[in-house]
């Protein structure tokens, strides 16, 4: 008896009834996938309840009665697989299908080495593993091998190493082994069944036009089209003839057209894949909840995301689970801005800027090399890059004549405003990071020059979820060395953010507006635009970050986060600074001679 004559002969429903291959075509191709000797594994990146586990569940009973093997079966946690075992294992084919009722939960001869996670029948085994249980999967051995879920089995790698690639191995002693992944995805970037799926033929379900009969193509929510608050108008344009079709149409081509619709990407190396989207929705909707069908239940949880406090994120179980595509967490916000806009829009100035009163700097120690920037502040946040400087040189030599104290020397310099004003240093930060011995040795050296008391302090970027950029308190950033802790996440959210600013339309600028001279070279810029969001799995949470995963160098936007750090240290009093600036001006009044009340002496000669 062949794999599909007895999944419509003996296997039966829940309900009593046979499987009929014609209630979901598409599903029979995914089933003799499994039972071809050619493919080395199977892939099913397939919309939830889009019968993925049933067909699984299909090959397995076919195993179990017609050609006996071990099978091992493996999803994200132990509890899961539990439940996959009473629910669907028993309650879907071992107690439903006559010939196999003696290994589930009615049978009525009991085999005392069966348990929920473990049953034997003549000639093999079926046995089950939770991915969060690693050392189950020691000893085990199968030549059928099914992971369910693949996209929530945690990516991180523990003692035992990656599971999927674990459990895998438990097959590879058997040269007919059968490996099977099912899920759909999750994160774009971290989906394993997506990352299947490309190293896969990667096959899609094509249907053709009820009403054109034009080139046939795959169905997507995308084209769906209703008045805004009326899903019940709900419609699928077809992208050939341009017209509005019915949910009755939907399903006619998607389960009226044969078996063999599916077309692969790319071509055929041994590892078969299936993607499908919930256009192909083979289940009965209730007509009288949705007068447009599923197409109009579809429309429905549109509206409902978009009417949701968070639509972005309410947006993710739509992408996933019904568009069966790995979701992209990032706002086209987050991106990187484009590094060539912002060289393009350099601007023409050697002297700072009248409104400049304040001027910070930050250094960043490399092995080699100090790098360091300075930035001049208006009131309203708008920064100016006033220099920015490379000083090669050992950071771990302190010794006089060293890399330390050029940039001592560096630090004591001034800048010229455009009105005259001479600027100096306000507020110095060091990212001591892993040189912070070294680090606090250059601190120490800077207080025995009169210029940089209490302008030089130690700091540590720090890659955490909610970290603000700037608690204003010293915390400890090595071993006892005391500094700043600076949130690099949310630091580089503000300089992407300020970074896309534009200039108002008559010409001035916005608060926070970042202002670049034409000295910086494009280098600079690549520098400052190298970081990207990515999301990722912790601990079964996601965690959005910043990563770099390319290798870019990223000093210049190390520098920019860190002198925006800064500027946060305190509330800068720009009437006091701009005070103190006036008198640094050519054209400033000469300073009246000190009463004689502050030279130690009373009028009329008396000595105090």
């Amino acid at each position: 008896m062949t794999p599909e004559e007895w999944a419509e002969e003996v296997y039966r429903l829940p309900n009593g009834g046979r499987f009929k291959w014609d209630f979901a075509p598409y599903t029979r191709a995914m089933y003799q996938s499994m039972f071809d000797r050619r493919v080395i594994e199977t892939s099913y990146a397939i919309f939830s309840r889009g019968l993925k586990s049933t067909v699984i569940l299909l090959a397995i009973g076919y195993t179990m009665d017609q050609r006996p093997r071990r099978i091992l079966y493996m999803m994200p946690t132990t509890g899961q697989v539990e439940k996959f075992s009473k629910d669907n294992l028993c309650g879907e084919l071992l107690d439903t299908t006559p010939c196999l009722n003696a290994y589930g939960s009615k049978g009525n001869r009991r085999i005392t080495s069966n348990t929920i996670l473990h049953k034997a029948f003549p000639g093999g085994l079926i046995t089950m593993f939770g991915a969060n249980a690693p050392g189950e999967l020691r000893r085990a051995k199968g030549s059928f091998l099914v992971i369910d879920e693949k996209d929530a089995i945690q990516q991180e790698q523990g003692d035992e190493g990656d599971q999927v690639q674990i459990f895998w191995k438990r097959g590879s002693e058997y040269p007919d082994t059968i490996r099977v992944s099912a899920s759909y995805p999750s994160l774009r970037g971290h989906s394993r069944i997506i990352n299947d799926l490309e190293n896969s033929d990667w096959n899609e379900w094509h249907v053709t036009c009820v009403r054109c009969g034009g080139e046939p193509f795959v169905m997507h929510r995308k084209m769906l089209r209703y008045d805004k608050g009326k899903p019940e108008g709900a419609r699928l344009e077809c992208p050939r003839c341009l017209e509005l079709l019915t949910d009755s149409d939907r399903y006619a081509m998607a389960h009226k057209q044969g078996f063999d619709n599916w077309k692969p990407r790319n071509e055929f190396r041994g590892r078969r894949g299936f993607h499908a989207n919930s256009m192909l929705w083979p289940h009965p909707v209730d007509y009288m909840k949705y007068p447009a069908g599923y197409l109009g239940q579809l429309a429905e949880e549109e509206m409902a995301v978009a009417a949701s406090a968070d639509p972005k994120r309410a947006m993710r179980p739509l992408v996933n689970t019904v568009d069966a595509e790995p979701f992209d967490p990032t706002e086209e916000s987050e991106k990187p801005p484009d590094w060539q806009r912002l060289y393009k829009i350099r601007e023409n100035y050697t002297l700072a800027p009248k409104a400049v009163s304040l001027v910070t700097c930050f250094v960043d120690i490399q092995n080699n090399r100090l790098e360091l920037e300075w930035k001049g502040w208006a009131r309203d946040e708008q920064s100016w890059g006033l220099d920015y400087l490379v000083l090669d040189g050992n950071p771990l030599d302190i010794q006089p004549g060293s890399v330390w104290h050029r940039l001592m020397t560096e630090l004591q310099r001034k800048f010229k405003r455009e009105d005259g004003a001479e600027l100096e240093l306000s507020m110095c930060f060091v990212d001591a990071g892993k040189w912070g011995d070294w680090a606090f040795q250059a601190y120490r050296l800077s207080q025995t020059f009169p210029k940089l008391m209490g302008k030089f302090m130690l700091s540590k970027g720090v890659g955490q979820q909610g970290a603000p950029i700037n608690p204003r308190k010293m915390a400890s950033i090595h071993r006892n060395i005391k500094g700043i802790p600076i949130g690099a996440w949310a630091g580089k959210d503000l300089i992407y953010t300020r970074l896309r600013l534009d200039p108002n339309e008559d010409g001035t600028f916005p608060s926070g507006y970042m202002h670049h001279p034409m000295s910086y070279d494009a280098n600079y810029f690549q520098q400052l635009t190298s970081d990207s969001v990515v999301m990722e799995y912790k601990g079964g949470e996601e965690v959005r970050r910043y990563g770099n995963n390319e290798g870019k160098r990223d000093e210049a936007l190390d520098c920019a986060y860190g002198n925006l750090a800064v500027f946060m240290l305190r509330r800068w009093n720009f009437d006091a600074l701009e005070a103190d600036l006036a008198q640094t001006r050519p054209d400033a009044p000469a300073q009246a001679a000190p009463s004689a009340w502050f030279s130690g002496k009373a009028p009329g000669g008396w000595n105090l």
